[in-house]
């Protein structure tokens, strides 16, 4: 590794970051949610699929899709499909935009759908091997009630706000021959925090905690195997939901640039 006076002080700062990660994304939440008696808990099981596809050293397509159940697929909850473009401004800054739809079921009746511009930033930091990614997003909500298969207006809005910081621990390589082959674990907790006039007793919308097995396949494509404790309030006050979610995640990755220099 070649040493850089500049980061001389990039170990402290990273251990700085997973304590204060430690606390407030996985202490913090359990002091405030261990005093609250009305807890209302539950499962689910969630499907996604990510697509990125670089363009050139700076530009980026992002997309992705999923499903939701809840008590063992029986019953489904949402669906989403999001699509977005990316700048990186250097190796470790990349800032995006897009829009995302979504749909949400009760009794596996569509309900309510959204329509939900973004903005994001992500930072990326290196602590030796371990990959520290920090994500900043702001989404902008739109709610509109289903009736009779039938979308309804007006809608309500509000922002919602999320910070997410990410730690990817490779463990060991699958194959010796081939070295892109590799089995990693991440973990990582994202905080989500609603503004606007509608928003009353749920400022703090969730916390969701994740802890994710990864297998590495190739340069291309990674398999997670994700499980995420999820906090979330509610429309009444000092009720909340608690979530385990078990989440199969599928990443893959496409670079044209390989195409377009040949």
């Amino acid at each position: 590794m070649t040493y850089n006076p500049e980061f001389a002080i990039g170990p402290t700062r990273n251990l700085f970051t997973i304590l204060l990660f430690l606390f407030f994304f996985i202490v913090a939440p359990r002091m405030l949610f261990g005093q609250e008696k009305n807890v209302t808990y539950g499962n689910q099981q969630w499907l996604q699929y990510y697509n990125q596809t670089k363009l050139n050293d700076n530009w980026a397509l992002l997309f992705d899709v999923g499903y939701r159940w809840k008590d063992g697929f029986q019953e489904s909850t949402q669906y989403i499909v999001r699509a977005g473009i990316g700048y990186n401004i250097n190796s470790d800054i990349r800032v995006s935009s897009g829009l995302a739809h979504l749909g949400f079921y009760s009794s596996n009746e569509l309900k309510i759908v959204e329509f939900r511009p973004y903005q994001e930033i992500l930072v990326k930091n290196q602590l030796s091997k371990i990959s520290l990614n920090h994500r900043f997003r702001i989404e902008e909500r739109f709610f509109n009630p289903v009736i009779n298969g039938e979308i309804q207006t007006p809608n309500t809005f509000n922002f919602r706000f999320r910070y997410a910081l990410m730690l990817s621990i490779p463990l060991f390589r699958l194959s010796k021959e081939k070295t892109d082959k590799v089995f990693l674990i991440n973990i990582g907790d994202e905080i989500f925090i609603n503004a606007g006039k509608s928003v009353v007793n749920n400022i703090f919308d969730q916390n969701r905690f994740i802890v994710s097995p990864s297998f590495r396949l190739n340069e291309s494509l990674t398999l997670s195997l994700t499980w995420s404790s999820l906090f979330a309030s509610t429309s009444s006050q000092a009720s909340y939901n608690y979530t385990n979610v078990f989440w199969l995640q599928i990443k893959h990755e496409l670079d044209i640039r390989k195409k377009q220099k040949e």
